[in-house]
């Protein structure tokens, strides 16, 4: 019988995560979508240590969805750049002419555009 295939390091974090956290453990699908984003953000310039800082952050009390969908939305607030990284040109789309304001809810993450730099968008707002 052959082997299962080695664990990639975007399903190592994920398991190390479930292994600290047993509430937010992943197996099957949920753990192999999930760490194909936790790679490219990897790819990206992120650090281990940041995005398990991200993804550790406690699960609410109670829960309405799964921790597998709880962990991608996380996931999908996550820039694919940390904002220290640069990606070169060959990696960049070219820059549009002027940034909208983004939305600096959920701890800076939500990125949403906004019409003002100063303001929060309707979900961040509804959580207050």
């Amino acid at each position: 019988m052959p082997s299962p295939p080695r664990p990639t390091e975007g399903m190592e974090l994920l398991l190390e995560l479930g292994r600290c956290e047993p509430r937010m453990a992943l197996a099957g699908k949920p753990l192999t979508d999930q760490a194909a984003r936790v790679e490219g953000l990897l790819a990206g310039g992120w650090t281990r240590d940041a995005l398990t800082g991200i993804l550790s952050a406690p699960l609410p009390e109670k829960i309405t969805r799964s921790v597998g969908a709880v962990l991608a939305a996380r996931l999908l607030k996550v820039p694919p750049f940390p904002s220290a990284h640069r990606p070169a040109p060959s990696e960049a789309a070219p820059a549009p002419r002027q940034a909208s304001p983004e939305c600096q809810g959920d701890d800076g993450l939500c990125r949403r555009p906004v019409p003002s730099a100063d303001r929060l968008c309707s979900e961040c707002r509804d959580q207050l």
